[in-house]
């Protein structure tokens, strides 16, 4: 389809905050503590740990910090993860099922935290959270997920009513999560580290790790060396044949949109659980409030992939259920979408100060709080016992085809 689409091609967070600017690598012969290769949420929150700890830590990124899969975010921030909990009772016992729910609550509090310790203005607001579903024959499941999140200690509550434009058959509600503008906490926690003494280094893409005593990281601009290093790029970059039929991923489309005068904006967050997937906020922009407006999310392939289809979809349907004045910016993100529905982190098999953290199902922005601060705690040699049934070194064996969830 021709013609140009509404809405300037730029995410709502890139859209209302300075581009960074760090060097390039261009010659560092120093042996680093930790080397942490990708600035998204999981790299700046890991390397700001790293530093706090005393330990001598560089942060690499092969573009500019904060500007892709964490650029492209909705930014909710919430232990509520599609429909997950009654899955992974069932699949993996209550006690990681409960270790999954009680990472991501506290990664949460943790964004407040850190927000309030270091005065940063990131928007942050406590808010419900809701999966909801318009088809009755979905409300066993509605249910059966309350009655798991419940029995974890979820603030999670059947509900029949919200506040969207539309008619629902039921939603899980969790209460209290929250949602917040994630370059805002992410460009001061950059800067804090730096004034800790980090080194960030943009524009510098990661090529290789050469294990060694320390490690070598080749990049497109030179060499790093390092004790440890962290992969927090999201799809890793070394040894990716390690996760060949362990992930999948996905794409997602949003809009930020302006309604019209006397509109009004739901309080809540929201996601369906099925197909067509669609994502709803509010947010704020020149300190008025936009709609968040997201979904069409699908499994990536290169030969269909059509972002402008895509947005058009979304464009139409936003005008469909809302009273539009404008849409202001559109974008899109890619996520790594575990068969197992749960992430990898720590050490890769048979490299114990090689690290990733990777796998967040679309989800990563509470869980990489308390995912980069247990990788960070390992190196440090203060190992967290929760986050076990996440390690990489369940890669032992392929996962048969009839066992890979694709599901959301």
């Amino acid at each position: 389809m021709s013609g140009t689409i509404e809405g300037r091609d730029e995410s709502l967070w890139t859209a209302t905050t300075p581009r960074t600017d760090y060097p390039e690598l261009a010659g560092d012969d120093t042996v680093y503590d930790l080397a942490v290769v990708g600035g998204g949420i999981t790299g700046i929150v890991a390397a700001y740990h790293a530093q706090r700890r005393g330990l001598r830590t560089v942060l690499i990124d092969k573009a500019r910090l904060a500007e892709w899969t964490t650029g492209g975010t909705t930014a909710k921030l919430t232990s509520q993860h599609y429909l997950i909990y009654d899955h992974l009772i069932a699949r993996h016992g209550k006690e990681v099922a409960q270790a999954y729910a009680d990472a991501n609550q506290r990664g949460i509090d943790k964004v407040e935290a850190i927000s309030a310790e270091l005065g940063i203005d990131c928007e942050f607001s406590r808010r419900d959270a809701f999966v909801y579903s318009r088809r009755e024959e979905r409300i066993p499941e509605l249910r059966a997920e309350v009655e798991a999140a419940v029995s974890l200690g979820l603030p999670a509550s059947f509900e029949t009513e919200t506040e969207l434009p539309f008619d629902i058959a039921g939603s899980v509600k969790f209460a209290g999560q929250a949602q917040f503008h994630p370059r805002k906490f992410l460009l001061p926690l950059a800067e804090e580290f730096r004034s800790r003494g980090g080194v960030i280094y943009e524009q510098t893409k990661a090529t290789d790790i050469i294990p060694g005593q320390p490690h070598t990281v080749p990049t497109d601009k030179g060499e790093l060396k390092a004790r440890h290093v962290l992969q927090a790029s999201g799809e890793p970059f070394w040894r990716r044949d390690l996760f060949d039929g362990f992930m999948w991923l996905k794409m997602s489309y949003a809009l930020a949109v302006q309604l019209k005068e006397g509109s009004d904006y739901p309080a809540g967050m929201y996601v369906t659980t099925g197909e067509p997937m669609r994502t709803i906020r509010t947010a704020s922009y020149k300190d008025q409030p936009v709609l968040v407006f997201g979904g069409e999310s699908h499994e990536y392939d290169d030969d269909t992939f059509d972002m402008d289809a895509r947005h058009r979809t979304l464009i139409e349907d936003v005008r469909d259920r809302y009273d539009v004045e404008q849409v202001l910016y559109r974008w899109l993100a890619g996520d790594y979408m575990p068969y197992d529905r749960m992430p990898y982190i720590g050490a890769l098999p048979g490299h114990r100060n090689i690290h990733v953290i990777t796998g967040y199902r679309a989800w990563g922005l509470a869980w990489a709080l308390s995912a980069a601060a247990a990788v960070v705690a390992d190196i440090a040699g203060e190992p967290e016992d929760w986050v076990a049934p996440f390690s990489p070194d369940r890669m032992v064996e392929p996962i048969p085809e009839s066992e890979r969830t694709h599901r959301f």
